[in-house]
């Protein structure tokens, strides 16, 4: 079987963390090259994992014509500039979020995308995680309108140091836009009118009007313990709910036949544990992962962990569960990371259509947000159109 050759564009953490890891271990692409300006986190890649070669020149992927996929990762800034130039030489593209930053931006990757015949992808992975595809699928029959709620609040303190990139970030963008996607995914629309409080960088509470009555509440901040999931839903219709804990834990009401479920971590980490002993053991070892680092963040950031104490004795001893995967950074749920890129890549190999979030999705997400930002400084809603 053909194997899809990928250049990299940009290896920071998160990409190191995910998508490098991804394409080493799939029977579906190589990792032909990877573009970076740290030379010494090149070399680290080149000595772990099969690389073809690495550069400090992204115009080397660009030109390579055996790199038939680029996946971007650099800083947002650069994200629009770096999607147009990939198109314009021939690649598809999967470009992590946001998009772009501006509506100049936005269309300018529009007109790049449809004058090139490769597909681009924005990394809204969400999109792929099994537990939201399930509520898509269970949700499809179900009378408008809809009801949704959804915290995405977790502490960053790194993102926020000063001096960093995204210290004059807007939060709402950056990582807000993954929910934004999701929701007009989910619902298969885009609102008319949207409304936000709170600061411009970190928290904030937003509502999302659709023209079919239903709504959205999202609230989007780094407030909260890292000992608390990060991520919640809620989806409420006439008899009907679905709660989804962490992209974890799964909760069906009103379905008749159907049942609760279960999701295991990113990469199958504990997976056999967490199938066996739902949520709680997901929770307690999420916090176990990161346990021997709390001295690092008490002093730094001044920030305190707990062990989760349940009313009810666990029946497992935490303690002893340590790493599977000692290449993983953290343990997370399955958000559908490992899925968005493996898709993307078969339907380039099969010359399919994928089913990835497009440069329309893209471009309606970061409008969402530069809405919801323009509805801060007013105060006011503001009408929303695509």
């Amino acid at each position: 079987m053909r194997k899809v050759q990928v250049g990299f564009i940009g290896a920071g953490a998160f990409i190191s963390g995910m998508h490098l890891q991804t394409v080493r271990d799939s029977e579906n692409m190589d990792i032909r090259a990877i573009a970076d300006l740290d030379e010494e986190l090149l070399k680290k890649h080149s000595s772990t994992m099969q690389v073809g070669y690495t550069t400090t020149d992204y115009r080397t992927i660009l030109d390579d014509p055996e790199i038939e996929m680029v996946i971007i990762g650099t800083k947002q800034d650069l994200h629009a500039r770096f999607i147009i130039e990939s198109l314009d030489a021939g690649k598809w593209v999967l470009c992590e979020k946001p998009m772009a930053e501006t509506e100049e931006e936005t269309q300018a990757v529009l007109n790049a995308e449809k004058r090139n015949p490769g597909k681009l992808a924005i990394g809204f992975n969400r999109r792929f995680a099994p537990s939201y595809v399930e509520t898509k699928r269970l949700m499809q029959g179900v009378k408008r309108p809809w009801f949704i709620n959804y915290r995405l609040m977790y502490p960053n303190p790194g993102k926020q140091e000063k001096g960093g990139f995204y210290e004059t970030q807007p939060r709402i963008l950056y990582e807000g836009c993954h929910i934004l996607d999701l929701v007009c995914w989910l619902l298969e629309d885009v609102p008319t009118r949207v409304f936000m409080t709170g600061d411009k960088l970190l928290n904030n509470c937003c509502i999302l009007d659709y023209p079919d009555g239903s709504q959205v509440s999202f609230m989007c901040g780094s407030m909260g313990s890292f000992c608390l999931w990060k991520e919640y839903m809620e989806v409420f219709a006439n008899w009907t709910a679905i709660t989804v804990s962490e992209l974890a834990d799964m909760r069906v009401r009103g379905f008749p036949g159907e049942f609760d479920r279960v999701y295991a971590p990113h990469r199958n980490e504990r997976a056999k544990e967490v199938l066996k002993w739902g949520f709680d053991f997901y929770e307690a070892y999420k916090v176990q992962w990161m346990w021997e680092a709390r001295n690092h963040y008490k002093e730094k950031y001044g920030m305190d962990f707990e062990q989760i104490q349940r009313p009810t004795p666990a029946p497992f001893d935490i303690t002893k569960f340590g790493p599977e995967h000692l290449d993983l950074a953290n343990v997370n749920p399955d958000k559908g990371w490992i899925g968005s890129v493996e898709h993307f890549a078969r339907c380039l190999r099969e010359g399919t259509d994928p089913d990835n979030a497009n440069g329309k999705a893209g471009t309606t997400a970061t409008n969402l947000a530069n809405a919801l930002l323009e509805s801060l400084e007013t105060g006011q809603p503001v009408e929303f159109k695509q």
